[in-house]
């Protein structure tokens, strides 16, 4: 009797050790979530649903991404979302909200790219496109697909567009057409 007392207390001390490890490894996996990243094998993948990660620089938040899914493909180290919705903030306090269909994140450079039915929004003003590109380093997003900008008063499509998030910027060529509408002189 006291040899099954002995050993059912050295399993309850064991399963209690054991459950203070992964609750401490539990709170120092939360305070660095790219640590479990690191932890997967060589060639896993994780998909996870409802998704939000911010992205800050020197301690200023420069973007947040929210997402229905995504994939994580440790192997090619990229990051694929399914309804995706990427915020940019801009120096001047003002954002910028760019949501699509498909997304693709490298998870080293931070660049990424957004597909199917892209919507930039930036308070009244809206551009449509097929495909944008974010620059992460230069902190600029670009498109190479035909672009349709409505603002207010102004309709303008082209087939390329540059926006510089830092120094807010737009450059449009290729087929420029501008239509200015419900001018008052």
């Amino acid at each position: 009797m006291f040899r099954v007392r002995t050993i059912l207390f050295c399993l309850i001390g064991l399963m209690l050790a054991g459950l203070a490890l992964g609750l401490v490894r539990f709170r120092d996996l939360k305070k660095n979530p790219e640590a479990v990243l690191a932890l997967l094998p060589e060639n896993s993948d994780v998909r996870l649903n409802n998704i939000h990660h911010v992205a800050t620089r020197d301690g200023v938040k420069e973007w947040t991404l929210d997402a229905e899914s995504v994939r994580y493909k440790k192997a090619e180290n990229i990051s694929v979302f399914k309804d995706v919705i990427v915020t940019f903030f801009l120096k001047n306090g003002e954002a910028v909200q760019v949501t699509g269909n498909d997304g693709v994140l490298l998870t080293d450079t931070k660049n990424m790219e957004i597909s199917g039915d892209v919507v930039v929004r930036n308070g009244p003003n809206q551009m449509e496109t097929q495909r944008l590109l974010y620059d992460h380093e230069k902190r600029s997003i670009s498109t190479d697909t035909p672009i349709m900008v409505r603002a207010d008063g102004i309709r303008l499509t082209g087939n390329n567009m540059v926006f510089s998030l830092a120094n807010e910027q737009v450059t449009v060529w290729g087929d420029v057409d501008a239509v200015f509408e419900n001018l008052s002189m």
